[in-house]
């Protein structure tokens, strides 16, 4: 569990520096019919002299043990980790780029930036003096809290462009919500350095592409058929151990990730296909 960490004297040229960590709380409801049921996990900002990195704070421990054990034979070591997707953002020009799945992996250029408008409301976020501002993104609307003390114009996921750094993010349903709760400096970070599982080929696609991708696998979440041993012939069963055939088996598994996607329409990474 991260500590809240209050800095009391803070000056703008401490976070001129490069190479800082912005540790955030991410609290989200999966179903959008109940928003009071949340989930939380902790995500990395990792700001660098060119590029800032937007990932799930438990990936590097995970990317150890792969590493030990090379190729985990029991289950995939990154199971308990909801936000599996990288965002980098390139500076000075902001330009973005997601790494994410959907049945292959993907390296998908992002081009929607946010349009602020900001209020002249203010409040103190972890002694922070905060500015208010709100934008939409993808049909979902967001109200932050940004910092000109950290002159950063960075902040968790897509959001960005703001006179100082988000510390604090919600959208208009209080379905999702990014706080800022901790602050460190990095060391020997490489902020070209990806996650394990995207080790594998990458497919460079434009965000209306993706969008397309996930639009199908949404409306008809197939699983992939392993083609890869034809010679050798599969059986399958049903959840009371009956043999099926392949077909009813596969019709079997989209209508269960139909209703296991049903349950979690509120997560961001269909944000892009409710554009």
């Amino acid at each position: 569990m991260y500590r809240i960490v209050f800095f009391l004297l803070i000056t703008a040229q401490l976070y001129k520096s490069q190479n800082k960590r912005f540790v955030y709380e991410y609290s989200f409801a999966e179903d959008s019919t109940h928003i009071d049921i949340k989930k939380k996990e902790f995500l990395n900002l990792d700001i660098h002299k060119n590029s800032s990195r937007f990932y799930s704070s438990d990936i590097p421990e995970q990317d150890s043990l792969v590493r030990i054990k090379e190729k985990p034979k029991d289950k995939f070591p990154y199971q308990g980790i909801q936000y599996l997707d990288v965002i980098v953002k390139n500076y000075p020009d902001f330009n973005m780029t997601l790494y994410t799945s959907c049945q292959n992996y993907y390296q998908v250029n992002m081009q929607k930036k946010p349009k602020w408008k900001i209020f002249p409301e203010k409040e103190k976020i972890l002694n922070f003096l905060a500015q208010k501002a709100t934008t939409t993104l993808y049909n979902r609307k967001w109200t932050v809290w940004f910092t000109t003390d950290i002159p950063i114009q960075d902040g968790p996921y897509l959001l960005h462009g703001l006179p100082g750094l988000i510390v604090k993010a919600e959208d208009e349903k209080k379905g999702i919500s990014f706080q800022l709760v901790e602050i460190r400096s990095l060391r020997n970070s490489d902020p070209k350095e990806l996650p394990y599982y995207f080790r594998h080929k990458l497919i460079l696609v434009t965000e209306n592409s993706f969008k397309t991708i996930l639009k199908n696998y949404f409306d008809n979440p197939s699983p992939r058929r392993n083609n890869d041993n034809n010679d050798l012939k599969q059986i399958f069963f049903d959840g009371n151990g009956k043999e099926i055939s392949d077909s009813e088996f596969y019709r079997m598994v989209e209508r269960n990730n139909k209703k296991a996607l049903e349950k979690r329409n509120n997560l961001l990474r269909w944000d892009i296909i409710k554009n």
